[in-house]
Parts: C-alpha cells; structure tokens; sequence
C-alpha cells in the first residue's frame, strides 16, 4: 500500500511541476498591477507626430489616432512635451513657455481632444505622462505680467528678481524663474497637479529638476540640491495621496550618475544620462568595452541606498540632444548594427526605456547652435537652432504627417514608417521584437535586479536580471556582442529566450534562460 501511495504521490507531483512551468505561473499574476511604474515608453513632440486636420501641426487627434501604432510597437506609456496654452512664435514652438497651466496649446486641439486622446490611450493598456514645467513660466503669463507691473503687486512674490525690473532666467527666452521659495507658488502647483490628475494624467515629468532654486540669491548653491528634492518629495505625496501609483520623474541633466542619487528620495525615476553617454561610447564608439556592464552596475548600486524601488528612465535620444542616428559614434559602415545594438541594450537593462519618436525608423536630426549655420533662416521659416532634433515623423502617408517644419540636410534621410514596416531587417522590427521580448519576460521588465556577468570580456559583455515574486523566479542572462566577428558563448542555460545558437553573430546579441539555483556560476 505504502508503494502504491508513493507512485501516486510521484505522478502528483509530476502532474504540478508541470502545471506550475513559468509561462504557467507567469499567467497566474498579474505582473503589471503588481509593478505599476514599470513602462515601455514613447516620446512625443505633438507639433511633429501626427496631423489629423491638414493644418501641418501635429495633434492630439493625430496622436489618438494612431495609438494602435504604439500597441504594435510595444509601448505601455506616452509621455508627451508640453501642451499646455503658450506663445505661439517660432522661438517658442518647443512647449516650453508655459502662459496658462489649466489650459491647452490650441493649436493641438480641444481639451475635449487630450481628455479623449488620454481615455482612449487607457482603453488600449497605455498610460500617459505630462511635461510638467514648474522652474519658469512665460513672461506672457498672467502671473508675470501682473508681477511686473509694481513692487507691490500681488504675483510680485511669484519669482525671482536680481533687480527692481529684472526677474531671473535659468534659461533665456522670455523664461522667467518661478519663486519656490513662496508656500503660494508650491500650492498652486499641487493644484496643478491635481487639475491634470484629474483629467486621468497618470505621471509627471519635470522639466530642469536641477534648476528649481538655481536662481534664488538666498539659497547657497551647496544647498540648492536638499531644496530640490524635498520640494519635490512634497509634491509626489501631495501626488500619491490622489493616486499612490502616480509615478514622478526628473530630469537632472548631468552626465555622472552620482548627480541623481539624492534625487530618487522625491523621485520615482529620473533620465539616465550617465547610462545613455555609456552606451553611446561602448556600443557606437566601442571604447572601453570592457567596463561596460560593470560600470552600469556600479552606477544602479548607487541609487538604491535612496530608493530600494528606483526604477531608471532609460534613453538613447531625447528632444535636447541630437539624435542618436546622427551621432558621429554612429554614422560609420555599421551604424545599423550600432543602432539595433544600441535599442537591444536600452531594452534589456532595469528600468523604464524611453523611445524618442522615431528613433524606431533611424531619423536623424542636429541642433545648430554653436555652428556656422546657427542664426541663419535656412528654409525660409525663421531662425533655426534646435528645430531639427524635433523634426516631423515619416509615416509614409502624407495625410498624417506634419509640415510644420521644412526638410533640410538629411532630416528626412531614412524610411518611412510603411517601408520599414515591410522590410524585416529594418529598425523598427528589431525595436517591435525586444520591446515584445521584454513585455513577455518579467525579468527585463520589472526585475531591478542587475549583475555582471562574471565571464565577460571585452567583446562579450553581460549580466544577469532577474524577477522573483511569491513561488515565481525568472533568471536570464543578456550577451551582447561587441565586437564585429562571430564570438562564441560557452555557458550552462535551460533555454534560448532570443537567438537560437551560442555562436553570436557580430554586433548580435543572445539572451539565456538560467538556473536560479546556480546564480553563483554566473556573478
């Protein structure tokens, strides 16, 4: 009888290891509502996405429009650049004027427009974020104008003044440095956070975090830092007591990775550019490959101490900067492979990645301050500086793309979207496949767990993520291939969760499904 028992016992358990395999478990939860701040992003300049009235100025419709573009591509957030009402003038096509916080740019549409564009983006599984602007406001807004008109006007006290006439601007342009400082303009804001909030605004971006109190005479410099992120601490709890999954992010426009650590105590996450600059020099430039996984653990180790959850927004190009295609480290004989190498790392590290619209198709796009041509009227439009970092997306359908901004140089030097589409080895199917990938692998999309692989060399570079919750463990180990001929991997795994051979090809990368149980082979 005691066999008889044990044979059953074992066809038992035979019976529920193989009923509890990961996919199994991984079905069982529900992973998005247990890591809520975890996203795949997009980034989107209104003014060049999309065009849904034959204006030649992106819009809101224009970005509801093709919202199904984004769930194919694989994204779970937007965060969009301003739309609140501003200048309308060349010089202030950027968003980033602010003359009224409650309202929109009217040349992206309604606020009936946003409100449909947002409920539709959450019927679809994708959340979106604002471009909050808190540092300054426009000197066309309300508030200056009031403030500038006596000593003793009511927004007087709204900002900073160097003079009885002259109010300070961390960035020139009409740009005027809110006051901080006053409990008035910190309650306002809250307000504004709770009027967006309100309107299903799931996250925040600040504009220049780093520069809140920059302009303030009474503020030691040294100092400036504490006053940053405790106001922003403030706000993310006036935030989270309306909805404690809201999600706060910075940007700390700083290349070393030790200038955002104290800013995780008010921040759920800020732009990464320490781990944008070393993907730029190890995988475009392929410099010091050697210290690149371990030089990305070394900057996530430091965060944590500040926030155990830090979730990093990751990125390979933004608005401020040029576009990664149109880098030098990436415009030699192998600037494809450069690029999908690029994306394959930005979307298997920790963190939240970020998709600068049109990344996905290889635009390029420069600025041209600091050049010959900077000042100049180009195309017959006005002044050009950094318009062409923002260029307009190529659809491949001219009834959706903008025209607000003439092609120049090699601006529109690169597939459409409709051919991309078509071509398997192009960009954006590599970007469709890693964002999928990561969507359907706990471990890259909300593991924060990150380790070196301790076997890598200067042309195979890896490490381990890994995600645990409750009786579910996923381990993977990534390898990227640096270097431009084929490298063979030698190395225990239970599975291939991309790429099918431990021959990687040049530039390839491979990822592993690994024993948990032997993580010590592996650190």
């Amino acid at each position: 009888m005691k066999k008889v028992l044990s044979l059953l016992s074992l066809l038992f358990m035979t019976v529920l290891l193989f009923a509890c395999t990961p996919q199994n478990v991984q079905e069982e939860y529900d992973f998005k509502s247990l890591n809520p701040k975890n996203d795949i992003y997009y980034q989107i300049f209104i003014r060049s996405f999309a065009d849904s009235n034959d204006d030649g100025i992106g819009d809101f419709n224009g970005v509801t429009e093709n919202l199904d573009y984004l769930v194919d591509l694989g994204i779970t957030a937007i965060w969009m650049l301003p739309f609140n009402d501003t200048d309308q003038d060349w010089l202030s096509y950027h968003g980033y004027r602010i003359r009224d916080y409650y309202t929109v740019n009217s040349e992206y549409g309604t606020m009936a427009d946003l409100e449909n564009l947002i409920s539709t983006a959450k019927s679809k599984g994708i959340k979106v974020v604002m471009d909050l602007v808190i540092n300054h406001t426009s000197d066309t807004n309300s508030w200056y104008v009031d403030a500038k008109s006596s000593v003793s006007a009511p927004f007087r006290d709204f900002y900073v003044w160097t003079s009885e006439t002259t109010a300070f601007e961390s960035f020139s342009g009409g740009m005027k440095d809110l006051n901080l400082n006053n409990p008035d303009v910190v309650t306002e804001i809250k307000d504004i956070i709770s009027f967006w909030m309100s309107k299903g605004i799931r996250g925040f971006r600040f504009d220049a975090a780093k520069h809140l109190f920059l302009g303030d005479p009474n503020i030691n410099p040294s100092n400036a830092l504490v006053k940053n992120y405790t106001l922003l601490r403030e706000l993310q709890l006036h935030a989270r007591s309306l909805d404690p999954e809201v999600f706060f992010l910075g940007e700390v426009f700083d290349y070393t990775y030790e200038a955002y650590r104290q800013y995780y105590i008010g921040l759920d996450s800020l732009f990464d550019f320490y781990i944008a600059s070393e993907i730029w020099n190890k995988v475009g430039a392929r410099s010091n490959m050697q210290y690149f996984a371990s030089n990305i653990e070394k900057a996530l180790n430091a965060y944590k101490p500040y926030n155990s959850n830090s979730i990093p927004s990751l990125f390979i190009s933004n608005h401020d900067i040029d576009r990664i295609a149109s880098r030098g480290e990436f415009s030699d004989v192998n600037s494809l492979y450069d690029l999908k190498q690029a994306a394959a790392v930005m979307l298997t590290l920790p963190g939240s990645p970020h998709i600068y619209y049109g990344e996905e198709l290889g635009m390029k796009g420069s600025n041209f301050e600091g050049t010959a041509d900077h000042g100049k009227d180009l195309t017959g439009q006005g002044v050009i500086y950094d318009q062409y970092r923002r260029f307009p997306f190529k659809w491949g359908d001219e009834t959706k793309e903008t025209t607000w901004l003439l092609p120049y140089g090699d601006s529109n030097d690169h597939m459409s979207l409709k051919d991309s589409l078509l071509n398997p080895n192009s960009l954006v199917n590599h970007y469709k496949t890693f964002t999928h990938l990561r969507l359907n692998n706990p471990a890259l999309m909300y593991g924060n767990y990150y380790k070196t692989w301790k076997d890598g060399h200067t042309f195979l570079q890896g490490y381990i993520r890994q995600y645990t919750y409750e009786d579910y463990t996923q381990t993977l180990l990534v390898v990227h291939n640096m270097g431009d001929t084929t490298r063979s991997l030698d190395v225990e795994f239970l599975k291939y969760v991309y790429g099918d051979s431990l021959e990687i090809p040049k530039f390839g990368t491979v990822i592993l499904e690994i024993d948990s149980n032997k993580l010590d082979q592996y650190i």
